[in-house]
C-alpha cells in the first residue's frame, strides 16, 4: 500500500495537483514507516521534496531531499540517490544562490549516477535542473545549452511532459 500511495502522490505532483500530491505522499511515508521496512522510504521522501519545492516550502524541500539522500545511501538505492542529489541541487539553487557551485556539483553527481545506471529519462531531467540553476544564477547561455540538451533527449524519448516543462523554463529566459 505505501508504494501505491507514493505513486499516486507522484502522479498528482506531475498533474500539478499539489495538495493531493502532498496528502498522498505523506500517507505513503507514514505507511512505509509503520511497516518497519526501510526500502523505498527514500523514494517517498524524494517525491515529498519535489512537492515542497513546487509549493515554495524551501526548508521542507531540503529536509526531504536530504532524508531521501541519506536513506538511499543507507539502503543502497542508487537510482533514488541520483535523483535526490539532483533535487538537493535544485533546492540549493533556489535557496542559496551563493552556493551555485555546490548545487551544480550535486546535480552533476546525480546525473553521473543515473547515467551509469542507464536511466536515460531520469538522467535527462538533470539537464532541466542545470538549466534552472544557471538561469537563476544569471548564466543564460549555459542555461540554454543545458535546456537544449534536455529538449533533444525528451524529443528522442517521446517524453512530452518533460519536453513541455523544459520549454517552460526556456520560455522564461
Amino acid at each position: 500500500m505505501p508504494a501505491a500511495w507514493g505513486q499516486l502522490g507522484a502522479g498528482y505532483h506531475l498533474l500539478g495537483e499539489l495538495d493531493a500530491a502532498l496528502e498522498s505522499s505523506e500517507k505513503a511515508v507514514q505507511m512505509q514507516r509503520d511497516t518497519g521496512l526501510p526500502f523505498f522510504l527514500s523514494l517517498h521522501h524524494f517525491v515529498l521534496g519535489g512537492i515542497h519545492l513546487d509549493l515554495g516550502n524551501w526548508q521542507e524541500a531540503r529536509l526531504h531531499a536530504e532524508e531521501a539522500l541519506t536513506l538511499a545511501r543507507t539502503n543502497h538505492e542508487r537510482h533514488v540517490e541520483g535523483r535526490a542529489l539532483i533535487l538537493l541541487g535544485r533546492v540549493m539553487g533556489k535557496t542559496e544562490p551563493s552556493h551555485t557551485d555546490t548545487a551544480e556539483e550535486h546535480i552533476l553527481q546525480g546525473m553521473k549516477m543515473l547515467d551509469e545506471l542507464k536511466m536515460k529519462p531520469l538522467y535527462a531531467t538533470g539537464y532541466v535542473a542545470l538549466g534552472e540553476l544557471y538561469a537563476g544564477a544569471g548564466q543564460r547561455e549555459k542555461a540554454r545549452e543545458n535546456l537544449a540538451k534536455a529538449e533533444t533527449l525528451f524529443e528522442e524519448m517521446g517524453m512530452d511532459y518533460w519536453l513541455g516543462e523544459t520549454r517552460k523554463v526556456l520560455g522564461g529566459l
